[in-house]
């Protein structure tokens, strides 16, 4: 080690003015335990430490495997400023390509290294299953919830044909399970069953007044608001939910839906809004049986994000009000509540580059055509 031969404080400031030593100094060895000298380490100190000089280098060769795969264009990126910046810029260049007008779906793509998804996920209760897989993940969130109100239409559709709404319902959340989560009328008459219903969301009235006396005593106009007959309809119509009890089989059961050929022939004795509808509910479906059952955003770990990528209800009242308060409040008490609908690991080898992006290829197309649907429906 080169040491400065100076005496300790030889550049302290004394009454304002610099103080040097008289004559110029030079380099030579002092003794160790002076100016500069390694301190003494404590017994107590563990002696071992773990350098993880490789981390940026690992990074580094990802990014430039996504480049060297053929999907992301080096064209994209405007001037070089270091690796992330760098797969900053093509993946949003190639995202901007893929990326279908949206105008009910919400949501952002975040690029984030292995410690920002660590800051997110410290908090959740599972947070001991995120282990790291890649250095960069793609980050999905959802900073706000937009809602649209769907009853109106769902009451034509229905002079339509009786199974329309229920083939609507079920598309929407088949596409959602491949994509984004969407939050649909059957989600909010499971969370009212949770507060009101003791968890039942098939309870009958006779059923819900036991535990609605035990919460409200004597209210018989209180205990009238909340039973099950009258909270139905307002909130989950029979059609619009996704799956039906059946007491004969003591099991639920997915509702009849109308295939393709079906939607088909509805558009030749149909026109206008409802015309449409049947049109993009038949290429929903033709997209989503191309893609199989599988996620198509693949996210390894999915905390417990508060917002949903669109919230469908039959109408937005103070009860559906209700809900969302009770259900933010119950997020932010617990601590747990994030915007981040889940992480998924960026690829490093040529074919699952390749794969992961044809994935969200159609990912992002599935949405795309479900934002129509949704838009037709709260038309």
């Amino acid at each position: 080690m080169f040491l400065d031969p100076r005496p300790s404080g030889a550049e302290v400031a004394v009454s304002g003015e610099s103080w040097q030593p008289r004559r110029t100094p030079a380099a030579g060895r002092r003794l160790t335990h002076d100016f500069l000298s390694l301190p003494a380490i404590g017994s107590d100190v563990q002696m071992r430490a773990v350098m993880r000089w490789n981390a940026e280098k690992d990074v580094a060769g990802l990014i430039s495997a996504q480049f060297n795969s053929g999907v992301l264009r080096p064209r994209d990126v405007p001037e070089f400023q270091g690796a992330g910046d760098a797969l900053a810029h093509g993946f949003f260049a190639w995202a901007k390509c893929h990326m279908s007008r949206l105008d009910c779906i919400g949501f952002d793509f975040v690029l984030c290294d292995v410690p920002a998804v660590q800051e997110v996920v410290q908090y959740q209760e599972d947070s001991s299953d995120f282990n790291p897989t890649s250095p960069v993940y793609l980050g999905i969130e959802i900073t706000e919830e937009s809602i649209f109100e769907i009853g109106r239409r769902a009451a034509e559709l229905r002079n339509v044909h009786p199974w329309l709404v229920s083939t609507a319902m079920v598309l929407i959340n088949r596409a959602a399970g491949r994509t984004m989560w969407i939050r649909t009328p059957d989600e909010f008459l499971g969370e009212f069953a949770s507060w009101f219903w003791d968890g039942d969301s098939q309870a009958t009235d006779e059923e819900a007044r036991e535990t609605l006396t035990d919460r409200f005593g004597d209210d018989e106009a209180e205990i009238e608001h909340y039973l099950p007959s009258v909270v139905h309809p307002q909130l989950c119509p029979d059609d619009m939910d996704v799956y039906q009890w059946h007491a004969s089989r003591r099991r639920y059961l997915p509702q009849q839906t109308l295939g393709v050929a079906a939607l088909r022939r509805l558009q030749r004795f149909t026109s206008g809004r409802s015309r449409r509808i049947c049109a993009d509910l038949e290429k929903l479906s033709l997209m989503l049986q191309r893609v199989g059952n599988r996620s198509l955003f693949d996210c390894e770990y999915r905390p417990r994000c508060a917002h949903a990528a669109a919230t469908l209800t039959v109408q937005n009242d103070s009860r559906v009000g209700e809900i969302l308060d009770s259900h933010y409040e119950y997020l932010s008490s617990a601590g747990d509540g994030t915007t981040y609908l889940g992480f998924t690991p960026i690829a490093s080898t040529p074919d699952a580059i390749r794969k992961q992006y044809a994935d969200w290829s159609q990912g992002l197309s599935i949405l795309g055509q479900l934002d129509r649907v949704i838009a037709g429906l709260a038309a």
